[in-house]
């Protein structure tokens, strides 16, 4: 039995568990498991198993949570929430609408779904322990809305993403078509309009009502007793004001996204905000541990070659197909799939190229393609292992695997329809 079957193997038996186990077997150990197994039978080298636990994604989501904590211990978010619920006069919709569309306006400008999930979600956790309705009916609705909705206005992010695509045609002398700042947006534009829809109106009568942790009900009684001082509460959330300034302009700073975060949450920590406990508890350790994991199942299925097995098979089938909208549909289901269980940016790296090798050979236009693996690729909620912000999701809103399948089949769907039929027809391939 060659490494490629023995690691298809290991996903499918760490998938099982994840689906039938996960409510006995905290998500964190099945997935560790899994990494000691592909270790022991040789799909993963040791080093690039350890090299998982530095990423910095990881610790990027870990700081996050230190420095969500600290800003949800002053007074600031109690306040912010309360006037929320003012002009909303209590309504539950008006409240998550305003929370998507800012999730959405952050995301155009912060290129990382989890960054930007980091962001919103503490703001709206603050609401919702204000209107008493658990945030497991609001967290999904703005974890999608940070992962399908970044990167579409022409933004630094888009600008950037654009020049990689650019050099992608360049790389393989595939100049007769050119990619243009405004091509991403006019593919993506209707599916964030869709999202955007589907989170605000869709999503919430499929999330459950899940009660707030025992853990967490413990710190809120101690967040009654102990009072911060006024130099912790302005230095809790000074802390998160300029960690989202140095989210924003990162690029600009030069200074990586995981070092700001991590940064704040050294200064959450040195001041005093968090006791000892709370400090813990708010790393999400588990969750954290879950995203490790799930890193290093896609690291092994890429280097196994999982995914370019998938790629030579799929190039054979476009080449016999003629339709373009039967074409798109293969060319979005494939990532979309794929990106569920492998690192998102990953699927897209793989793909890409291999998008426009197959429309090369075709004479065909590659932009299409592209824009819908794009949108495959960056529409990854169904399961822990695609981006660090599902992890970050599941912990916020305490949702099981199977809760975030109950509630993204019908965004699936109409995700996938709008993508195809659109894109399809601004930028046929034949």
């Amino acid at each position: 039995m060659n490494q490629m079957t023995i690691c298809l193997i290991i996903f499918i038996l760490t998938l099982l568990a994840y689906a039938f186990l996960s409510s006995r077997v905290s998500m964190a150990v099945i997935s560790l498991i899994s990494v000691a197994a592909l270790m022991l039978t040789g799909c993963m080298d040791p080093n690039d198993a350890l090299g998982c636990f530095a990423n910095s994604s990881a610790i990027l989501m870990a700081s996050m949570f230190v420095v969500s904590a600290g800003l949800n211990r002053t007074q600031m978010v109690k306040k912010i929430s309360s006037f929320i619920c003012r002009i909303s006069k209590g309504s539950f919709t008006k409240v998550l609408a305003g929370y998507v569309i800012l999730t959405c306006i952050l995301a155009q400008f912060i290129p990382s779904a989890a960054s930007c999930f980091s962001v919103v979600f503490p703001l709206a956790y603050g609401v919702c322990k204000e209107m008493k309705i658990s945030p497991s009916k609001m967290m999904f609705s703005l974890g999608i809305t940070a992962i399908g909705t970044v990167i579409t206005l022409p933004f630094s992010s888009s600008v950037s993403e654009m020049a990689r695509i650019q050099g992608f045609l360049e790389a393989y002398e595939y100049t007769d078509y050119h990619m243009s700042i405004m091509d991403i947006m006019y593919a993506k534009t209707p599916v964030m309009i869709v999202i955007l829809l589907l989170a605000i109106f869709v999503v919430p009568r499929f999330a459950p009502d899940k009660a707030t942790a025992e853990a967490e009900l413990e710190v809120e009684k101690d967040e009654e007793t102990r009072k911060l001082g006024p130099v912790r509460e302005f230095i809790g959330y000074a802390t998160f004001v300029c960690v989202l300034i140095g989210l924003l302009f990162s690029s600009k700073i030069g200074i990586p996204t995981w070092e700001i975060a991590f940064i704040g949450a050294l200064v959450i920590a040195a001041s005093g905000i968090l006791n000892k406990k709370e400090l813990i508890d708010s790393m999400n350790l588990s969750m954290v541990l879950l995203f490790i994991g799930a890193l290093a199942i896609g690291t092994a299925l890429s280097g196994t070659g999982v995914a370019d097995m998938i790629g030579n098979h799929l190039s054979g089938i476009i080449l016999g197909v003629h339709n373009n909208y039967i074409a798109g549909l293969i060319f979005f289901l494939v990532p979309f799939v794929l990106t569920q269980f492998m690192l998102n940016l990953g699927i897209y790296s793989i793909f890409v190229p291999l998008y426009i090798m197959i429309c090369k050979s075709m004479g065909a236009n590659p932009i299409g393609p592209i824009m819908l693996c794009m949108i495959a690729s960056m529409t990854a909620f169904f399961t822990p292992l695609a981006t660090p912000a599902v992890p970050q999701m599941m912990g916020a809103g305490n949702y099981t695997v199977k809760d975030l399948v109950k509630m993204g089949w019908i965004p699936f769907v109409v995700i996938t329809v709008v993508s195809v039929f659109w894109i399809m027809t601004i930028y046929p391939i034949f």
